[in-house]
């Protein structure tokens, strides 16, 4: 018998470190893995027959970038788990952000230039004095260096070329908890502890925050401590020094993570017919009970698992019908991991 892992896709919690970026670790895992699981090398010759399946690809990626500033939970999705990505994405997130007040650099964080100085107030009183105005569902304009595009051109690329940056305008964010956690005046830093949606950007949060109390500030540190229902302290810590197998036995199962939405079992006629692009039956909603509220079913998502606890798709309720719709397919093992519905 084999002792390859029999799990190949799925979700990678990481506990990112400190000076790397995103892309970095994903390319790391996806290195390591390919030692696991060198079916799914590339390099490896694979004899196509004629019209036969293309031989499949191993894919790995990430379901949210950080900084390479920042430390704490990237999500990491392997093999199928590509297919997941979009029901990660727009999770709610929660850091613990330290914010140095006094000096705005231009990337607005500790990596960046120093691009303007002020003077620190006497006393943090000022600072918790501005926290309601950033609490809640407010306006908040994104970093120039980040990942946003222009054009097709992350904007930190145009940043880096020296080119003209587009206006960027303001967009909505949700700040559900605004807290200090701890205060080191004399060194003019404040941590705080922030738990947002998706698409708050941290370093920009601490810019307003700074220049709302009069002076200017950047992020000093960040962890990012959840992800939707998914904690740092589940996530694999030391990820560019262990072995592949140690991430392998660390991979939740499809499934698993899409733990957070509503689930139901489906046979294996019903599997094979999803998986070949069928739509699922409006009365297979029936089975999720209460899984909806009676409001929120329009435009709700919800996973289909077959017999043996794999996934098999991902489906949506349409909010012009209310029925039920394919948003994802999962193929198995054996099928082509490069076709889609």
């Amino acid at each position: 018998m084999s002792d390859q892992p029999q799990v190949s896709s799925g979700l990678l919690l990481v506990d990112k470190p400190a000076g790397v970026t995103s892309h970095t670790v994903v390319a790391h895992v996806r290195k390591s893995l390919l030692l696991v699981y060198p079916q799914w090398d590339p390099r490896r010759r694979v004899v196509r027959k004629r019209g036969g399946p293309r031989p499949p690809r191993f894919k790995v990626g990430h379901a949210g970038t950080l900084d390479p500033l920042a430390t704490g939970l990237l999500l990491i999705l392997v093999g199928k788990g590509s297919r997941l990505s979009p029901f990660l994405m727009g999770l709610d997130k929660s850091y613990l952000a330290t914010v140095r007040f006094g000096e705005a650099t231009d990337s607005l964080d500790a990596d960046g230039t120093v691009v303007a100085t002020a003077e620190v107030p006497a006393d943090p009183t000022v600072i918790h004095q501005q926290l309601d105005r950033f609490r809640g569902k407010i306006q908040q304009v994104p970093p120039a260096v980040s990942a946003l595009k222009f054009q097709g051109q992350p904007l930190y690329k145009l940043v880096r070329q020296g080119k003209p940056l587009p206006e960027l305008k303001a967009r909505p964010v949700n700040i559900s908890k605004l807290v200090i956690q701890g205060t080191r005046w004399a060194d003019a830093e404040v941590d705080l502890l922030v738990e947002c949606s998706s698409g708050t950007y941290i370093r920009s949060l601490a810019r307003d925050l700074a220049q709302a109390s009069g002076t200017e500030g950047h992020i000093a540190g960040l962890r990012r401590l959840t992800v939707g229902p998914y904690s740092v302290d589940q996530a694999v810590s030391r990820i560019m020094e262990i072995a592949g197998e140690q991430m392998a036995a660390g991979l939740l199962s499809l499934s698993e993570a899409l733990d957070h939405i509503p689930c139901l079992e489906v046979d294996e006629a019903q599997a094979a017919a999803l998986r070949q692009g069928t739509q699922p039956e409006p009365s297979l909603l029936d089975q999720l009970g209460e899984s909806f509220g009676k409001d929120d079913k329009v435009g709700a998502i919800f996973r289909m698992v077959g017999p043996t606890g794999d996934l098999v798709a991902v489906g949506r309720v349409e909010e012009e019908t209310g029925l039920p719709k394919l948003a994802a397919v999962i193929p198995t093992e054996t099928e082509d991991p490069d076709s889609c519905v």
